[in-house]
């Protein structure tokens, strides 16, 4: 069975434990925010190029505020 026991040391161990835990989920989740702005900020851009590219053609410009439909 597992012995979670640290006896003397466990006034040290299992805050450790804790605060490295709040890191880790801290840190994992400032990825995912990052990620979801620098997606957002890729798309933006990408509607603008293709907006920009529309015009330069002459072609009406794409419907920006639309998801296409699969």
């Amino acid at each position: 069975m597992l012995d979670l026991d640290a006896s003397p040391y466990g006034a040290f161990v299992w805050p450790a434990f804790a605060i490295t835990a709040l890191v880790f989920i801290g840190m994992i989740a400032s990825a995912l925010a990052h990620a979801r702005h620098w997606r957002a900020r890729t798309e933006a851009l990408r509607q603008t190029a293709e907006a920009a590219e529309a015009a330069r053609r002459g072609a009406p410009a794409p419907d920006l505020g639309k998801d296409p439909a699969p």
